[in-house]
């Protein structure tokens, strides 16, 4: 699998800029010991974000077409991949603290 096609249906846009991805990971400056990202897509924001230490580091994703292509790409997300909908997701039952 070498990419993941986007869907219309689930409004998806993939971020595909290395660059732009570095400067949003780099823009967390506060400590921040919870992250969600929602529609990670094919994990180009992911990939900054798992380099980040100290985080407890989760991603929603309802395609699974790129849960595939992350748990594919991404095995150190292994047991960080919520494959649901996050509109459905409870924080309070996976987070104590408070998402950033």
């Amino acid at each position: 699998m070498q990419q993941v096609t986007p869907k219309k249906a689930l409004g998806q846009h993939f971020l595909i800029d290395d660059g732009i991805a570095q400067q949003i990971v780099d823009s967390l400056q506060a400590p921040y010991p919870n992250v969600l990202e929602i529609g990670p897509g094919m994990g180009v924001l992911t990939r900054f974000l798992l380099q980040r230490p100290g985080i407890d580091f989760r991603v929603v994703e309802i395609d699974r077409e790129s849960v595939a292509y992350l748990q594919q790409h991404f095995p150190e997300l292994h047991d960080r991949i919520l494959a649901t909908d996050f509109l459905k997701l409870h924080l309070e039952e996976i987070y104590t603290q408070p998402v950033s």
